[in-house]
């Protein structure tokens, strides 16, 4: 009888990383402090189980589709959109057999674009010139779970990407952790580490959460959660600034 020794709660061969921003969320960040939001509307969906046996482990393949929205709050409850991200791709996953090793491939797209202009925290308007960003790329990440823990880690190559400025390769690491309060709730939390390079100047992007999940049918919930984050942008068309916040928000968790 195969096992899955991994607290894979959503019931994949690779739990999606919590903390990684570039991952398939349904949710809203408020961040006060710089008067933004970050709204995510994605999802990443299994389409085809190749295996699931004692003897070669536990793999599936699918599909990812998102997008990551920067907008800030105009007052009057008016969010205009600074800027978009659309991320799609396909990913396989994979789990040892008799073992905690998990392993994840994607191979994606990027874009970002520019949508109704930028401003300071102050509500000053900031010109920024649309340019062209693109970039495909191979995302392999190792994990292995420790019970409630799973660190992991592996790296992004991007081999094609415009502008050209941006190193293609970004090594990553973190841990999340899952731990059950109850029948129906559970601890949820995550660290992300990134080093990105932009003409050979290396920075860290560095991002946090941790919320509480609350399973309301059949593993769906809602996540109520903490973010945090500082470092290089997610966001392409602000890939040489830095960005830093304190959030709250809520996930629908599928």
């Amino acid at each position: 009888m195969f096992t899955v020794h991994a607290l894979a709660v959503d019931d994949r061969p690779f739990p999606a990383p919590i903390a990684n921003p570039l991952e398939a969320r349904i949710g809203l960040i408020v961040q006060p402090a710089v008067k933004r939001l970050r709204l995510d509307i994605g999802a990443s969906v299994d389409i085809d189980e190749l295996f699931r046996d004692s003897t070669r482990g536990w793999m599936r393949l699918g599909a990812d589709f998102m997008t990551y929205t920067r907008l800030r709050s105009d007052g009057n409850f008016k969010f205009p959109v600074e800027t978009s991200d659309y991320y799609f791709g396909v990913n396989a996953t994979w789990q040892a057999p008799q073992s905690p090793l998990q392993i994840r491939l994607r191979i994606a797209h990027i874009s970002s674009h520019l949508v109704d202009g930028s401003a300071d925290a102050n509500g000053t308007f900031v010109e920024r010139k649309p340019f062209v960003y693109s970039r495909e790329f191979a995302e392999l990440l190792v994990g292995w779970t420790f019970g409630a823990l799973r660190p992991y880690a592996g790296v992004t190559y991007v081999w094609a990407r415009q502008p050209h400025t941006p190193d293609p390769f970004i090594p990553q690491a973190g841990i999340d952790i899952r731990l059950p309060l109850s029948k129906s709730f559970q601890l949820r939390g995550g660290y992300d580490w990134k080093l990105i390079g932009i003409s050979g100047t290396y920075v860290t992007a560095q991002a946090a959460q941790l919320g509480v999940f609350a399973e309301l049918w059949d593993g769906r919930g809602l996540m109520l959660s903490a973010y945090g984050y500082n470092g290089r942008s997610m966001h392409g068309m602000y890939f040489d600034t830095a960005d830093s916040y304190l959030g709250v928000g809520f996930q629908i968790v599928w």
